[in-house]
């Protein structure tokens, strides 16, 4: 077997082995609910379902429609069992390790004129390097991101076959397969995720450097050598443009993400700042990488005059100043820089208002750092003991990175491991309260109540918002805690009128048999709300049947009443039960029968059969003279 081949092989089972654990996780309730397992378009191949693939923008604010088709095929072969979509993560982060070897290998080879079976050994610790990454967790744990592992598979290919193309030279005539096949897959790139848009630049400074494609002097940039150099890159940004459909769904957000709103009035000098801490930021991280977090916060609010913000301008501006200046003697690291910064440009946030550094966002910019650990171990192949010393380095780098991907995989275990890990790493800021929200939201939707209303309360104590004590109150009220669903319900509404919840609270107010407080609240439902069904027949029912005598009104419970029956066309036969009522608290009792007669037959004919026996009952009731009293041992309309 040739030794790139076995190298290769290694590669893919040494990434496998430290990745494979992934396999058994489940879905996490950040992001996996919207795009997978509760988003209806990916779950079969039907034509309408096609459709939405490839032209819907709106489900996650960008184009990519090869995504959605990966998770439809997925689903088609394994439903909504997250191991499929694992394993088909992992495996194409297994051969991605592949793929930026061999293309480490031939640009180290172009930069040193020499073959690639000699760079077999500095490429694949680069690419070992980059694959076991702490950064590349995220990318790998989390099911929403195979969009990234899979367009940058599909970049890597493309970027093979260009590089082939550029090895047999286009010439003047028809250009080789080899580039058509390179804007073909770059192609699909753009159709999966557009984390790589900017590749026509990449391209270009690649083209200087390694390739050295341009020549010599002035005039090399522009002989009409040069310049079908220029036009073969047209294809790529043509493609690029793509990503304008991101930018219109970002500047039209709908739906889900309503909420995250583009700043329509864009501040230059912060969102310079803000893109110049970026370029600093993934240049240190990755030597850095602890305290790992799907959410980091220094871009949520920022003044950018305070110091993280001017030294990143300092770092970022002196970095290329200097590299600028020394382009003839360090070209490789100008070419490196150049592509850090570039790459880097969909992660800077243009198009946000509130934008966070993401470990996902280095998946792509991370091979620049992966060349130059490879480039840099070329260096030192010339003299045995650096070389020696540098592959010592690149091994304990490795042994340390590898152990610190393997501690952060199991926070990716399942939602209450990646919630419980963001809180712990956010410490005392308050958007804590949002991540016990959402494990509240979690454990609710699993049936684990006890532990859902302890997230919630949680998050109350931080962060109070009407809808955490909506969601509260509801699970209390499942509960059987009247009493405490009651305090939340009357929590709701500090922060101003709600209806619904007016309604809810009224109800248990009354269940508590504090009749008056719950007219009260119905009565200002009404207020603003007079056609509501649900208020008018529930004020009714108090009016007419109510055993405080202060509390009833024939009258009012009659007017209440019709008006419901009224909206609903008679159709409803707990409304007719209530009406019947309130005739029969006003002394109409022939109308109170024939209105419970007219209720027990809808109820009848509808296959409610014990609403049909109570209304029954209730005739039978009217029928002697009497109305119906709530709370007595008489049949109960509640």
């Amino acid at each position: 077997m040739r030794r790139d081949r076995f190298v290769s092989l290694g590669l893919f089972f040494v990434t496998f082995a430290i990745f494979g654990g992934l396999i058994s996780a489940n879905f996490v309730q950040w992001d996996d609910d919207i795009n997978v397992y509760q988003n209806p378009h990916i779950q079969g191949l039907d034509w309408e379902r096609l459709r939405w693939m490839f032209t819907d923008v709106g489900q996650a604010m960008r184009y990519k429609p090869l995504t959605w088709l990966c998770y439809a095929l997925i689903y088609h072969w394994c439903g909504l069992n997250p191991f499929g979509y694992h394993l088909v993560n992992v495996l194409l982060h297994c051969v991605n390790s592949v793929l930026v070897f061999e293309v480490l290998r031939r640009l180290l080879a172009a930069g040193a004129r020499r073959s690639p079976e000699e760079m077999t050994l500095p490429a694949a610790a680069g690419a070992l390097l980059w694959a076991i990454h702490p950064l590349r967790v995220e990318p790998v744990a989390w099911v929403t991101d195979l969009s990234y592992c899979l367009s940058v598979c599909f970049l890597l290919i493309s970027t093979l076959f260009y590089l082939r193309a550029c090895q047999v030279g286009t010439g003047t005539g028809r250009r080789p397969a080899a580039y058509w096949f390179s804007v073909a897959a770059y192609g699909l790139v753009m159709l999966t995720h557009p984390v790589a848009f900017t590749w026509g630049i990449v391209l270009v400074i690649l083209d200087w450097y390694p390739l050295r494609r341009f020549g010599s002097g002035a005039q090399g940039w522009r002989d009409p050598a040069a310049r079908r150099i220029w036009f073969e890159k047209v294809p790529f940004l043509l493609l690029g443009g793509l990503i304008f459909t991101t930018f219109l769904s970002r500047m039209h957000p709908a739906g889900t993400w309503a909420e995250v709103a583009p700043d329509k009035g864009l501040h230059l000098f912060r969102r310079s700042m803000q893109a110049l801490y970026v370029w600093a930021y993934y240049g240190w991280k990755p030597w850095a990488p602890f305290h790992l977090s799907p959410l980091y916060l220094t871009l949520l609010n920022f003044n950018p005059a305070t110091w993280p913000f001017l030294l990143s301008a300092v770092l970022v501006s002196g970095t290329t100043a200097l590299l600028a200046w020394n382009i003839r003697r360090w070209p490789c690291a100008m070419a490196l820089w150049a592509g850090h910064l570039v790459l880097l440009v969909p992660a800077l946030g243009l198009t946000e208002q509130q934008h966070f550094t993401s470990d996902r966002y280095d998946y792509l910019p991370g091979l620049v750092w992966a060349m130059a650990i490879a480039a840099v171990l070329w260096k030192m192949s010339a003299r045995p003991k650096r070389l020696a010393a540098g592959i010592t380095c690149a091994t304990v780098l490795a042994v340390f990175w590898a152990g610190l991907s393997w501690r952060q995989l199991p926070v990716w275990r399942d939602s209450p491991s990646l919630f419980g890990y963001m809180i712990a790493e956010l410490g005392d800021d308050p958007y804590r309260g949002d991540l016990h929200w959402r494990l509240g939201w979690f454990y609710a939707t699993e049936g684990k109540t006890d532990e859902a209303v302890r997230q919630y309360q949680a998050s109350l104590r931080i962060q109070p918002a009407p809808e955490t004590y909506r969601l509260l109150g509801q699970l209390l009220e499942k509960n059987g805690n009247a009493e405490g669903a009651l305090t939340n319900y009357l929590a709701v509404l500090r922060f101003g009128p709600n209806p619904a919840i007016q309604i809810d609270a009224a109800v248990l107010l009354s269940g508590l048999g504090r009749s008056r407080e719950a007219m009260a609240l119905y009565r200002q439902v009404l207020k603003s709300s007079p056609d509501l069904v649900p208020a008018l027949n529930n004020l009714a029912w108090i009016l007419a049947t109510d055993p405080e005598t202060n509390n009833r009104s024939g009258a009012e419970a009659v007017r209440f009443a019709e008006r419901a029956c009224a909206l609903t066309r008679r159709q409803v036969p707990i409304l007719l039960g209530t009406l019947a009522a309130a005739y029969a608290e006003a002394g109409r009792f022939s109308e109170a029968v024939q209105t419970a007669q007219s209720a027990r037959d809808l109820a009848a004919a509808s296959g409610q059969s014990p609403l049909a026996g109570r209304f029954q009952k209730l005739m039978e009731l009217y029928q002697s003279g009497r109305p119906f009293r709530e709370g007595g041992n008489q049949p109960g309309n509640g």
